[in-house]
């Protein structure tokens, strides 16, 4: 016995079978209109495999080319870029905030200023560079303070106050000095501070940190080149007799040691010795 064709249907069973039909067609066209773009993408991965390419769908990158990496248009806003993780994930870290607080400043962003002081000074309220980072702050507020809202001035002198103990930036420095004789490290920024603070001070800020004499407790080869970098880079302004005059003081202290080597020395040692061991354990060269 043969299934009773549609006209034997009831009007409301009909309906249902069309409904059904019309769900099928759908579900069949898009299967099909899926299927093909995938085809699509499958024939675009193949031809772009066999041309060396990347992937069509993936985001272009550029060439890794290192001095256009060196040299990119918004170097402040890709400091930021990589300072964010830095924030989240090595929050407990001094250097973090330390360097929020030399992007910040460039930016002249005052309150994210004030916030990175506040972090490092949690970590480690004595360390050098928070030192230098409390002194400019010091001159941003002086700087600003007829410009900002009596309001966020309230705010930020509240926040500075166990900082700066009402105390000026050439006081604080003076004292920092003072307290921090021993200490090149310290000293270092200490001078660079005071260089900032009055420019006429160069003479007594140089000396300060290019006489290795016995008073310091941590002349090594490490605070050595962070003092000559410093000279170098101009963070007492122009003075590179002086910084050669520094480099061949602790060339005379460490005699081995490649940072404080002239290019001259450093030409002969490559002749004179064939491996980093020999450099190490040969006491000729």
């Amino acid at each position: 016995m043969r299934p009773a064709g549609r006209e034997n249907l009831a009007p409301s069973e009909l309906k249902k079978l069309r409904n059904k039909q019309r769900k099928a067609r759908r579900k069949a066209e898009q299967e099909s209109a899926q299927a093909a773009q995938a085809q699509v993408k499958r024939d675009q991965h193949h031809k772009s495999k066999q041309q060396g390419d990347i992937e069509a769908d993936a985001p272009q990158l550029d060439e890794l080319i290192p001095e256009k990496l060196a040299k990119v248009e918004e170097p402040l806003e890709q400091a930021i870029k990589f300072l964010q993780p830095l924030q989240t994930l090595a929050t407990h870290r001094i250097e973090t905030h330390l360097m929020a607080f030399e992007v910040y400043y460039r930016k002249r962003k005052d309150l994210l200023m004030l916030q990175s002081i506040k972090r490092a000074y949690k970590l480690h309220p004595d360390h050098p560079k928070l030192h230098s980072c409390l002194i400019r702050f010091s001159e941003v507020i002086n700087r600003n303070k007829g410009n900002w809202d009596p309001i966020i001035l309230e705010v930020v002198n509240q926040e500075v106050a166990p900082f700066f103990k009402g105390k000026d930036a050439a006081q604080m420095n003076k004292e920092f000095l003072e307290m921090n004789s021993n200490r090149l490290d310290a000293t270092l920024e200490g001078a660079k501070m005071m260089y900032y603070l009055d420019p006429k001070s160069l003479s007594t800020a140089l000396s300060l940190v290019t006489s290795l004499d016995n008073k310091f407790v941590d002349v090594n080869t490490n605070t050595c080149t962070n003092v000559l970098n410093s000279l170098k880079r101009g963070d007492f302004g122009k003075c590179e007799a002086e910084a050669e005059e520094f480099r061949k003081k602790c060339h005379n202290h460490f005699q081995y040691s490649v940072a404080f080597k002239s290019a001259n020395d450093t030409s002969i040692n490559d002749k004179n010795c064939t491996s980093p061991e020999e450099v190490s354990y040969n006491t000729s060269c």
